[in-house]
């Protein structure tokens, strides 16, 4: 299996898990982090397979009353996005940051000794937004 294939595999992972949540979230107390994460992956794989029929197909049988998804409506998935991130290395790289962010979210803070350190440049207009967490921006005379 590629890189990409295992990407794929994973962001379909996520997308299911997603709208298998969708229903029960007024009825539980969901974790934020987790949704925000899943919610982002949702919107780039439907905004760039748009009207494709193996998506189209896994929002059905997510959303039936058993909300099982056949495997090979999970691997059609998957080889639609992996078709799509191999011919567009910007979605490759957006989902890779979405689903890696998801990975360490789910290993818990074990996984990192419990800290994240990130750094960002921004100058002219630009911004810098957190998701979760802290945030300090240091403004440079320079």
């Amino acid at each position: 299996m590629t890189g990409i294939e295992l990407l794929a595999g994973a962001a379909v992972g996520y997308m299911v898990r997603k709208l298998h949540r969708v229903a029960g979230r007024a009825d539980e107390e969901v974790d934020q982090v987790l949704d925000t994460g899943m919610d982002a992956i949702h919107e780039l794989v439907t905004r760039n397979l748009s009207g494709d029929t193996a998506l189209e197909t896994l929002v059905t049988e997510a959303g039936s009353g058993d909300g099982e998804v056949s495997e090979r409506t999970v691997r059609r998935v998957s080889d639609a996005l992996a078709e799509r991130a191999e011919r567009d290395a910007g979605f490759a790289e957006e989902l890779q940051v979405l689903v890696d962010a998801l990975d360490r979210h789910a290993a818990g803070p074990q996984a990192t000794g419990g800290s994240i350190q990130q750094s960002a440049v921004a100058s002219g207009g630009s911004s810098v937004h957190q998701a979760g967490g802290n945030i300090t921006i240091h403004r440079s005379d320079r």
